[in-house]
């Protein structure tokens, strides 16, 4: 299959050869040696051989042959290389370069002056060996559309002043080349690099000119030419290639400029313009727009907003939805048959079965209707409430007037049992379209939040954009561009750099610098290119979090039934969390480890602690396993330092502030002891140093009370949250003659 030559290659290919053939006598051929190396690099070895020996045989054998030794050491080299799959490093790049030279310095050796001006090209041939390596790199290999870095700008430059040198050595019956690039360049780069490149350009060009010539001539008809460019340029193009040859044409009749006023000397600035202007205005627009990784200027910061707007409109609707299922869930739970309700239904029932054939029975339901239905419903009542009524529960009107009695406790003991029996069935599933509906509403409220979030309108602020590109290539990071983005009170930076400038520790710096705020990687994606990742950096958090551990199982039981947890969130918080299975053992250690783990996915998901708390607590007092667990948790904001303790049925808990210590009790129930419950929060603000300690029971029992803990913590002088929790579990062992009557836990956390 034929490989398609692209646009970039094609160009690179004319780019070398109008080079090589330009420069091909300057200093004893040492830029075209420099410019083939760097060709040896981007371009076909065999190709760049060819064009580089083709260049140097039209300056005479002599030219050729030092050419054609260089050429094959350069090859020779390229090929060991090659074989072993190796890459040539700088040094010894620069020993293949020197060996290669040596030929052309002792060739036809005449004295030790020109062994010097040899050795001075040599020098220079080298040097453009490098410059050309970092130009072909950055122009032919990755393309205009990656922004240069700081060496490679300065080898850009370099590279053109070159060029201009190379130009400013010929002359075809008067016409001079140089004129023709210079004003192409100018024209070329006003249109599709901006004003100061086109300017620059031209400073470049002159300059060359200068030091092949001596004369200011052509660096003075540059900058003119620039300027007018520039001032024209916002108008129309096809008038910054007028005013181009105007600028020549006035220079040429009143100035001298190529040295007399022939219509030969303005030929190339006509060419140079006529060729501007009649490339496509599509080519210039490609080219402006994929240069610098601007190709996505079109699309539009615009385009991403819609999109929230969409995406918050379908959340919204959503949210609604979850709502109305947790309404109708709600409403589900409602209606079933009351105690009060049960009690009639059997006092009725027993008045159409015990009594329907007693010869008694208009008496007792007509006569003494109030009297029976209340000694009824008695014994019912007593019936619903234990479960089952006996002899001595028959009210004495009743027992005396009634010799159905037995018949009628167990008619009315059946039917009490059915009612029980309907009552658990009818309970478990209340409770579960409770837990349902909580976790519905749950789900409503972080839709409603993510909808909030996604409408937003998100500012980009473009000026700090191309600043950052800027100082990142300036301090050698490779960058193709980034994004500052500010919603609400979030602010986001995405860079998009280089894989080899991924972890380079300058970009936080650099991005801090730039934003006023501390900035820090969050993360680093891929992207479609194997060359390129988005590195993405957030506000850093003021405060962050250490924590220790120590814990020890109850005697005789190998695993606690103690767990904890210490969690990130996306939202800036740390979740510090301590569980403790009421018991010991396998059962514990699975509920508490089931409790903390939902607890764990609750938080990452982004609900609130009413909603994780309910439902968690729904979900252990419909399991039927009667095992209760102790949970403290405290949620810690890194931005702020506001910090809330929350407590259900887990012992007192310590913070040292400044060396002072408080103490943070609770009086709610454990999870799963009651359907509703109302968790124990206490709320403080923490800075740095501030220590948190939470313990289970086991520990907080070994101790007279709570003050005798404090105490313990007041007295360390430890500053590692490690040595802190196995410093106090040691001391509740040592109270205890070290056997532990309960699994025993410490957890602390420290923030820094």
């Amino acid at each position: 299959m034929k490989r398609r030559l692209s646009a970039k290659t094609i160009f690179l290919y004319v780019t070398y050869v109008a080079v090589s053939v330009s420069s091909g006598g300057v200093f004893g051929g040492a830029i075209s040696f420099g410019l083939f190396v760097g060709a040896l690099y981007s371009a076909n070895p065999i190709i760049a051989s060819v064009v580089y020996l083709a260049s140097s045989a039209a300056y005479g054998l002599d030219s050729l042959l030092q050419a054609g030794v260089r050429a094959a050491v350069m090859l020779l080299f390229w090929g060991i290389h090659l074989l072993a799959k190796r890459k040539i490093g700088k040094l010894n790049l620069l020993l293949y370069l020197v060996v290669a030279n040596v030929f052309y310095c002792v060739y036809k050796f005449v004295d030790y002056f020109t062994l010097f001006d040899r050795i001075l090209y040599c020098v220079a041939g080298i040097a453009f060996a490098y410059i050309s390596i970092y130009v072909f790199r950055a122009v032919f290999v990755r393309g205009l559309c990656y922004r240069p870095a700081l060496d490679e700008r300065v080898c850009i430059a370099l590279f053109a002043a070159t060029v201009s040198y190379c130009l400013s050595q010929l002359s075809f019956w008067g016409v001079e080349p140089v004129y023709c690039v210079a004003s192409f360049a100018i024209l070329f780069c006003s249109v599709c690099f901006g004003e100061e490149t086109a300017l620059v350009s031209a400073i470049l060009f002159g300059m060359g000119n200068i030091l092949a010539t001596g004369t200011y001539d052509c660096c003075v008809y540059c900058v003119i030419a620039a300027l007018s460019v520039i001032t024209v340029n916002r108008v129309s193009r096809y008038l910054s290639s007028v005013a181009v040859l105007v600028v020549d044409v006035l220079m040429t009749y009143l100035m001298g400029l190529h040295g007399q006023a022939e219509m030969l000397g303005i030929v190339p600035s006509f060419v140079s313009a006529l060729v501007f202007a009649v490339i496509p205005t599509s080519v210039y627009n490609y080219v402006r727009d994929y240069s610098s990784g601007n190709a996505d200027r079109y699309l539009g910061k615009s385009v991403a907003k819609k999109i929230g707007d969409t995406v918050s409109r379908r959340l919204y609707r959503l949210s609604d939805i979850f709502l109305s299922m947790k309404n109708a869930f709600y409403t589900m739970s409602a209606g079933r048959v009351t105690a009060e309700q049960a009690e009639a239904s059997i006092v009725k029932q027993c008045s159409e079965t015990v009594c329907r054939d007693c010869s008694e029975r208009s008496k007792c339901w007509r006569q003494e209707l109030v009297s029976t239905e209340q000694s009824l419903l008695k014994l019912t009542s007593c019936a619903v409430k234990r479960g089952k009524s006996t002899i001595l529960d028959v009210p004495q009107t009743l027992s005396v007037k009634c010799d159905r009695v037995s018949a009628i406790l167990q008619e009315v003991n059946a039917e009490a049992a059915n009612f029980r029996e309907y009552a658990e069935r009818t309970e478990q599933s209340d409770n579960g379209k409770t837990l349902l509906g909580e976790q519905m509403g749950g789900v409503s409220d972080l839709l409603m939040r993510l909808a909030s979030d996604c409408k937003n309108n998100t500012f980009y602020n473009r000026d700090k954009e191309k600043e950052l590109v800027e100082r990142l290539v300036f301090h050698n990071i490779m960058c193709v561009g980034a994004t500052v983005a500010q919603q609400a009170d979030k602010l986001m930076v995405v860079a998009t750099v280089a894989k080899k400038d991924v972890d380079n520790a300058a970009i936080e710096k650099i991005v801090s610098a730039l934003v006023k705020q501390n900035m820090a990687v969050d993360k680093v994606e891929n992207t479609d290119s194997v060359s390129w990742d988005n590195v993405y950096l957030s506000v850093k958090p003021r405060f962050n979090v250490t924590f220790g551990v120590s814990s020890v199982a109850k005697d005789g039981n190998e695993i606690s039934g103690d767990t904890h947890s210490v969690l990130r969130t996306d939202n800036g918080k740390c979740i510090v969390a301590l569980c403790d299975g009421m018991g010991s053992g396998d059962k514990a250690e699975q509920m508490s480890a089931t409790s903390i783990g939902l607890v764990e996915s609750f938080y990452r998901a982004g609900f609130d602690s009413d909603v994780i708390l309910s439902c968690v607590n729904k979900l252990l007092t419909t399991s039927g396993n009667e095992v209760f667990c102790a949970v403290d948790i405290v949620a810690i904001d890194l931005y702020d330092g506001l910090t809330d303790f929350i407590k259900l049925g887990a012992s007192v808990g310590l913070v040292k502030c400044q060396d002072k210590v408080e103490i943070v009790a609770g009086s709610s129930l454990p999870l799963g002891v009651l359907d509703e419950m109302k968790p124990s929060v206490t709320k403080k603000a923490l800075t740095v140093g501030d220590v948190i300690v939470l313990m289970s029971d086991g520990v907080a029992d070994c101790f007279k009370d709570p003050e005798a803990i404090a105490g313990v913590f007041s007295n360390v002088s430890l500053n590692v949250p490690q040595s802190i929790a196995e410093v106090i579990l040691n001391k509740a062992l040592k109270l205890v003659g070290n056997k532990a009557r309960d699994d025993m836990t410490v957890l602390v956390a420290k923030i820094s």
